[in-house]
């Protein structure tokens, strides 16, 4: 399953995050992650010594999806800004056209 506009693949499916009891907020393209994170938590009662490996590689993929978004959200805006620019050398256009009579 691709997701547009990103370059990771959902390697979990919908059933298996169900499954997993994985919250609606975190159904990303890093939930095949949190399924073992979450795992391991629970046999180790949530001891934050425990589950390191888990929860770093769940952390930089995360990390990973942020800094995706955030070069797409520049790219959007260098480019609404090139657009901005044209249109302002283009010439001033009223906001209130003048009658026939005018």
């Amino acid at each position: 399953m691709e997701v547009e506009g990103s370059s990771k693949k959902m390697i979990a499916t919908q059933a298996e995050m169900v499954e997993n009891k994985v919250p609606i907020p975190y159904r990303d393209q890093c939930a095949h992650l949190l399924i073992p994170l979450n795992k391991c938590r629970l046999t180790e009662f949530y001891l934050p010594w425990k589950c390191e490996i888990e929860r770093h590689s769940y952390e930089k993929c995360e990390y990973e999806l942020v800094m995706e978004r955030m070069l797409q959200m520049q790219k959007i805006r260098e480019e609404e800004a090139k657009l901005k620019q044209a249109g302002k050398q283009g010439g001033f256009m009223p906001l209130i056209p003048k009658t026939a009579n005018a």
